[in-house]
C-alpha cells in the first residue's frame, strides 16, 4: 500500500526545488507556470496536513502531471539556454 503522506512530501520537495530555478529566458512564462503549479502544491500541503489518505492521494494525482510538465519546461530551458 502506498504511503501517500510520504509521496506528498516528495512531490512538495520536488516543487520547492523547481522554484529555485531561475531561467535566463522565458522567465515570465516559467514563473506563471510555477505559480499555477504552486496552487496545486499548496493544496497538497493542506491535504497532507489535514486530509484523509484518499484526499492526499487525489491531491498527489492532481499535482504530479503538472509538476512533471514544469520540470520538463525547466529542463528544456537549461538545455536551450544554459544553466538557470
Amino acid at each position: 500500500m502506498m504511503d501517500w503522506k510520504q509521496r506528498a512530501d516528495e512531490l512538495i520537495q520536488e516543487y520547492n526545488l523547481c522554484c529555485r530555478a531561475r531561467p535566463r529566458h522565458g522567465a515570465i512564462e516559467v514563473q506563471l507556470e510555477k505559480d499555477a503549479v504552486g496552487r496545486w502544491a499548496s493544496h497538497l500541503a493542506t491535504q497532507r496536513s489535514w486530509g484523509t489518505d484518499v484526499e492526499i492521494a487525489e491531491a498527489c494525482h492532481q499535482l504530479e502531471p503538472r509538476l512533471k510538465q514544469l520540470k520538463e519546461k525547466l529542463v528544456f530551458e537549461v538545455l536551450k539556454h544554459g544553466t538557470v
